[in-house]
């Protein structure tokens, strides 16, 4: 069968881009190797900022409105921060990956589920996609198959990305405890080197996780069980442990290539500072979608504009908050007394999950604030670099 467009992948970025092209007026063939609802491993929470991008309300699948952050320091000292307004709403990927598609469907996307991409064949008419045992044909292919597909590899898209890594699990919420949890959410920081762990409430548990650098993985499970001790929980009730890559994108790496693109995980555009996904794979599929629709009209002679769009409006963000977590990591301790202390710096962490300011936008208030970031940045590296050569 043929279509105008290709989608491998039906998580946030591909459903995104699915339902935008439908929207458009092209035809719209979304395939995923699951069948949904399905698990993803991931904390859950879509941020103020991430659910503005959207012209539908979360609705159901969002069980918590967080207006707290907890804020603890190697897994002892803690305080508490409030902000007036909604902050984040937590999810289950399970039930909002679902929803998402559902909205792609509605918008007149032909989804097909347990179709795990095989083969991808490219010519300057197009592309032939092979998935579970049948073929397909569409004018264009997107991939948004996350940091362990296969639409990147096969249609031959270099990908250059920086690998994170973190494991969670989720434990029953016990009623007695649900009030203290109700709006609030948790961040350990300093314990876990390059990352941070959590505690994210959702309607009847709550979900515990670690995450770092690439060589921290193989003391995961360990750092976990302490968390979740230290949480008041008992590892031993956690369920549904699972680990996943958390795929940073280095500036250069290719995110199309003649008649394909990537959006989401699959392009590495996870928030370097927070390990958060969903923005960018919202934000890259809408701005595919409308290359894709001129590219599809002939209005676009290649997908080039696709690229432009994503170096002008989302990479600077990236590359900041790439500086962010190189700062942030030179003392998590300082950092974490400079948001309880700080009215300004709690107001700057406020703005940045509600969408008022970018990371961009933070280095573009003050020329002296942005060499101040660049300074304790390369300050950063040097001593990820030292760290790692010692």
């Amino acid at each position: 069968m043929e279509y105008d467009v290709i989608v491998v992948g039906a998580g946030p970025a591909g459903s995104t881009t699915a339902r935008e092209c439908s929207l458009r007026g092209l035809s719209v063939l979304m395939l995923d190797r699951e069948e949904f609802p399905r698990d993803k491993p991931c904390g859950g929470g879509v941020n103020v900022r991430t659910a503005q991008l959207l012209p539908f309300e979360l609705g159901d699948v969002a069980e918590r409105t967080i207006r707290e952050l907890q804020v603890s320091v190697r897994a002892g000292y803690s305080y508490v921060r409030r902000s007036d307004e909604p902050l984040t709403y937590m999810t289950q990927r399970r039930r909002l990956d679902a929803y998402l598609a559902e909205q792609a469907i509605r918008s007149g996307v032909t989804f097909r589920e347990r179709a795990a991409l095989r083969e991808v064949e490219m010519d300057r008419r197009g592309v032939t996609v092979r998935a579970g045992t049948e073929g397909f044909r569409a004018r264009v292919l997107v991939g948004a198959d996350g940091a362990n597909g296969k639409t990147a590899r096969l249609a031959g898209i270099p990908v250059e990305r920086s690998l994170g890594i973190a494991l969670e699990g989720n434990i029953e919420l016990p009623p007695a405890r649900e009030a203290r949890w109700r709006e609030r959410f948790a961040v350990d920081v300093g314990s876990s080197p390059g990352g941070y762990g959590w505690l994210f409430p959702k309607g009847d548990h709550v979900n515990i996780g670690v995450g770092g650098n690439w060589p921290v993985g193989p003391s995961l499970r360990s750092r976990l069980a302490r968390l979740t001790h230290y949480y008041g929980f008992s590892p031993d009730e956690l369920w549904g442990v699972n680990g996943h890559p958390l795929p940073v994108f280095r500036q250069g790496s290719a995110v199309e290539k003649e008649n394909a693109v990537l959006v989401g995980d699959a392009a590495g555009f996870v928030d370097p500072l927070t390990g958060e996904g969903i923005y960018s794979a919202v934000k890259s599929g809408q701005i595919a979608a409308r290359h894709l629709a001129a590219y599809v009209s002939g209005a676009q002679s290649d997908l080039s504009g696709y690229a432009h769009e994503i170096e002008r409006d989302l990479v600077p963000d990236l590359l900041v908050s790439i500086q962010l977590h190189q700062i942030f990591h030179l003392a998590p301790p300082i950092a974490a007394q400079m948001v309880k202390r700080s009215s300004r710096t709690w107001r700057l962490v406020c703005a940045l999950l509600t969408g008022r300011i970018g990371y961009a936008g933070v280095k573009e208030r003050s020329t002296v604030l942005a060499r101040a970031i660049d300074l304790a940045s390369a300050a950063g590296r040097v001593r990820v670099r030292l760290s790692t050569e010692g």
